[in-house]
């Protein structure tokens, strides 16, 4: 199949279009002898027709040696001013549509989480961790590792969760968004002495989501100093 481009108004037009030979713009006929690259003359013998007949320019006639002279694929380069112009219209149109549709697009607020914790408590004492999270007025989605809280105790937590989920190995906490930056406090008890690594999930959109991890060490509680037992029976003799 071969593309033809009209000479008269510069219109492209496929061969198997139902309109063809006529140019759908114009009308022209796109098959005539004088669009034809073996075209002698006017009133000159074809030397490439059956029985060479006497052709002129506006000859119209079912030839299978026909061969178009302006071919869109193979001489582009004879496209008329008027064609080029509307190919380099439409290319900077759809290109400024593009720009447009790409720049006009909503951007989703950015999401910043900054942490506090202890590094180090004593089993037993509660613990404070806060969060600060800048989310653009969105309600906050915020996950708490399984773990965490199977070695820490939850006793407190600001503002208080709608709702409460367990999804896998996290549970979810539904906040409401009261201001920006939201200021998020986590309280826990610890249980038992050990190294524990902590990890907190913070989202707001499947595309927006912040994650804080740290380590906090749990030790024992110092025994209380006592004076020894051989000092104190000296003094109570010297007394």
């Amino acid at each position: 199949m071969r593309t033809l481009l009209c000479p008269r108004c510069g219109e492209w037009m496929d061969e198997s279009h139902p309109d063809f030979p006529r140019c759908v713009y114009c009308g022209e006929l796109l098959i005539r002898c004088g669009w034809c690259r073996a075209f002698p003359g006017e009133g000159q013998p074809c030397p490439r027709a059956k029985g060479h007949p006497v052709v002129y320019a506006t000859t119209v006639w079912n030839c299978p040696s026909f061969v178009p002279r302006y071919l869109v694929r193979r001489t582009s380069f004879l496209a008329s001013p008027q064609a080029r112009w509307q190919v380099a219209a439409s290319f900077l149109f759809t290109i400024s549509v593009l720009i447009v549709a790409f720049f006009s697009r909503p951007s989703p607020p950015h999401l910043l989480v900054a942490a506090t914790a202890p590094s180090q408590v004593t089993v037993g004492d509660t613990m404070e961790v806060r969060l600060l999270v800048q989310s653009g007025h969105l309600p906050i989605r915020l996950r708490l590792d399984r773990r965490l809280l199977a070695d820490f105790q939850l006793v407190g937590i600001h503002p208080l969760p709608s709702k409460v989920t367990a999804m896998g190995a996290f549970y979810e906490f539904i906040l409401p968004s009261l201001k920006n930056p939201q200021p998020i406090t986590l309280q826990f008890k610890s249980t038992k002495a050990g190294e524990y690594a902590m990890r907190a999930m913070v989202l707001t959109s499947p595309h927006q989501k912040a994650e804080w991890q740290t380590k906090v060490k749990v030790v024992q509680q110092a025994p209380s100093l006592r004076p020894p037992q051989g000092l104190a029976v000296a003094m109570a003799r010297w007394r």
